[in-house]
């Protein structure tokens, strides 16, 4: 799972990286509908299976979908990710991947 969790994560990226070079000719909306169409729906993809998963393994597909965040909201990554993930609705890693501490 490690391999498959390194390729999606590096997908993802990718994909910010080429959105982020157009994000100042969107609107929010469409900005928004970019990132869930070509990153987060590569995080949700079969993610039933990502229950169980080691903890590190899990950060960092949370860490996509904080960057995914900040690049929606153009904010600085030293403010605190949480009021954005909930007004997206998109939840931390441990209530959607079946985290159990």
């Amino acid at each position: 799972m490690s391999a498959h969790v390194t390729a999606t994560v590096r997908a993802c990226f990718a994909a910010l990286r080429m959105i982020r070079s157009v994000r100042r000719s969107l609107p929010r909306h469409a900005l928004l509908a970019m990132v869930r169409a070509l990153v987060v729906s590569k995080v949700d993809y079969c993610n039933s299976v990502l229950a169980g998963l080691p903890v590190a393994l899990l950060q960092r597909l949370q860490s996509v979908l904080n960057a995914a965040a900040r690049l929606v909201f153009s904010v600085r990554k030293s403010e605190h990710i949480t009021p954005l993930l909930r007004q997206l609705h998109w939840f931390r890693s441990e209530f959607s991947f079946g985290y159990v501490p």
